[in-house]
């Protein structure tokens, strides 16, 4: 799908890169990335999308060509829909589709407790994981993010580290199970060359300890079931549940109770690793366009 338009929001803390595809008449649909990714992760997807939709995409702080938050502060995951309203505002939707992968879908339904109604349709791709981060129930561990990110302060913010363009395709394809041109698809807007045959990633290093917001899976549901949108809530087969187990067995929980009560709350699951919407996006494409063409909402029992 051809690139309509690039260009930046200026913001408190410097800018934030946009991006925009198919008809800047038909409807809008937000896109929101994922942690240590940027807005290039939506483009397979894209491919196999009608362009009637008017489709805009941003890079979060510290991912991409956006500035990144202020040096020296440690960085949660609530900071993003902050980012999120910002985003809305500037382009003046008061209604729109949302689509979000991981933690850009986890922010999702936060943005929609606090602006109820401005999203007519959510679609959530693999949010699960980033649903772990909500409900850690051992204050040990949570407030283990802390005393790591204060302990060992210059290592997550500064980041002297330089790459040849080879090895960071190499280390991206070995990180995330991708194909070499997979790769240079998650760079493209993530890998700034600094000099010859040398280069830098530009995803802040302080994304890799987030803070986790610690809240109950009650309050999440409440919140989530609330005002809810149709949500199409598709779930990867082979994501990151093996690392945690426990939280897992809460999240699975938090799912199915939604999926239960809220009318139109569909779960699809599909087979795939945590980024199957950009490695096969062939599984999703069909559901997604689907889902954003049709009107009615089901009802449960």
């Amino acid at each position: 799908m051809k690139v309509l338009n690039e260009w930046f929001v200026e913001v408190e803390w410097g800018k934030v890169a946009l991006i925009s595809w198919g008809n800047p008449r038909g409807q809008p649909v937000l896109l929101v990335h994922g942690r240590q990714d940027s807005a290039a992760t939506f483009l397979p997807l894209l491919e196999l999308l009608s362009d009637d939709y008017y489709y805009v995409a941003f890079d979060m702080p510290g991912h991409g060509r956006s500035d990144t938050w202020p040096i020296g502060m440690p960085l949660s995951r609530s900071l993003g829909i902050f980012v999120i309203d910002k985003i809305v505002r500037h382009l003046g939707w008061t209604k729109f589709t949302y689509i979000g992968h991981s933690m850009g879908a986890g922010q999702g339904l936060f943005y929609n407790a606090i602006y109820p109604g401005n999203i007519t349709k959510m679609i959530l791709l693999d949010t699960d994981p980033a649903l772990y981060y909500l409900v850690i129930e051992d204050f040990t561990e949570f407030y283990s993010v802390y005393d790591d990110f204060y302990t060992n302060y210059a290592k997550y913010n500064s980041d002297d580290r330089v790459y040849t363009k080879s090895g960071a395709l190499k280390a991206v394809m070995r990180a995330r199970g991708m194909t070499e041109e997979q790769a240079e698809i998650i760079l493209s807007r993530n890998l700034k060359k600094i000099g010859e045959g040398q280069y830098k990633l530009l995803w802040d290093k302080r994304m890799k300890i987030l803070a986790p917001m610690n809240y109950s899976s009650d309050y999440c549901y409440k919140l989530f079931s609330k005002n809810c949108p149709p949500i199409l809530y598709i779930v990867a087969s082979r994501s990151f549940a093996g690392y945690h187990s426990k939280e897992k067995v809460i999240v699975d929980e938090l799912i199915s109770k939604l999926d239960r009560d809220v009318k139109n709350f569909t779960i699809l699951n599909v087979e795939g690793t945590h980024d199957v919407h950009f490695v096969h996006p062939e599984r999703v494409s069909d559901h997604v366009r689907r889902f954003l063409e049709r009107d009615e909402v089901k009802s449960k029992l």
